[in-house]
C-alpha cells in the first residue's frame, strides 16, 4: 500500500507541471487575500482541499510561510518562503524540516521515503506524518533541512497550510527564495551532509 502511494506521489510531481504552477498562482491569490482581510474573508480563502492561513502549525503537516531570520546577519543564508513539515516544537517557534533545502528530486525521495516508512495508504487533505528528531535523522537527506523557525519572525497573516493531496505540487516547485546564497549554492553544500 505504501508503495502504491509513493509511485503515485512521485507520479503526480512529475506529470503535474503546469497544474503545479496554475495551483501555486491560487495559492499565492489567496496568500494575498490573506495579508488584506478587510477586502476577503477568511471563508474566501478555505475550501474543501485547502487548508487556509492558519496563525499556528501541526506537528507533521506541510506548510509555506514568509520568513524574516533573525540572525540573517550571522547567517551564510537562509530561506525566505520556507516550506516545511514541523516536527517538534521549541520555546517561542517550532523545528521543522524546510524541504527548500534540497532539489527538487531529492525532496520527492526524502517526502516518499517518510511516507513509506510510516505505511500511510492514502494522500489526502488530512494527511500527517508521526515525526520526530529520531524518525527524521534516520533519512540522511533530512539532516540539511533541520531548521529551527521562530513565531515572532514569520511574516504576513501566518502559514498557509498545505493539504496532503497537494504536497507534490508544493515540492516540485522552485518556490525557495535564499537569501544570502543561490539555490544550486546551497544544495551544493546541503548534499554534502549526506
Amino acid at each position: 500500500m505504501a508503495d502504491e502511494v509513493a509511485t503515485s506521489f512521485l507520479s503526480s510531481m512529475k506529470a503535474k507541471g503546469r497544474k503545479a504552477m496554475d495551483w501555486f498562482k491560487s495559492i499565492a491569490k489567496q496568500t494575498q487575500r490573506a495579508v488584506m482581510p478587510a477586502r476577503t474573508s477568511r471563508n474566501e480563502i478555505m475550501d474543501d482541499r485547502n487548508i487556509g492561513i492558519t496563525s499556528s502549525i501541526n506537528i507533521g503537516r506541510m506548510y509555506l510561510f514568509q520568513y524574516d531570520a533573525k540572525w540573517k546577519d550571522k547567517l551564510p543564508w537562509w530561506d525566505m518562503w520556507p516550506l516545511i513539515l514541523p516536527f517538534d516544537l521549541a520555546k517561542g517557534g517550532f523545528y521543522g524540516i524546510n524541504l527548500h533545502y534540497l532539489p527538487p528530486n531529492d525532496r520527492a525521495d526524502l517526502l516518499i521515503r517518510l511516507i513509506k516508512a510510516q505505511g500511510i495508504g492514502q494522500l489526502n487533505e488530512k494527511l500527517r506524518l508521526r515525526l520526530s528528531y529520531d524518525v527524521i535523522t534516520r533519512f540522511g537527506p533530512a539532516k540539511p533541512c533541520i531548521k529551527r523557525y521562530l513565531y515572532t519572525q514569520v511574516r504576513g497573516r501566518g502559514f498557509y497550510g498545505i493539504s496532503g493531496e497537494d504536497w507534490s505540487y508544493a515540492a516540485a516547485l522552485p518556490l525557495q527564495s535564499f537569501q544570502g546564497a543561490t539555490a544550486r549554492r546551497v544544495w551544493s553544500n546541503s548534499k554534502r551532509m549526506y
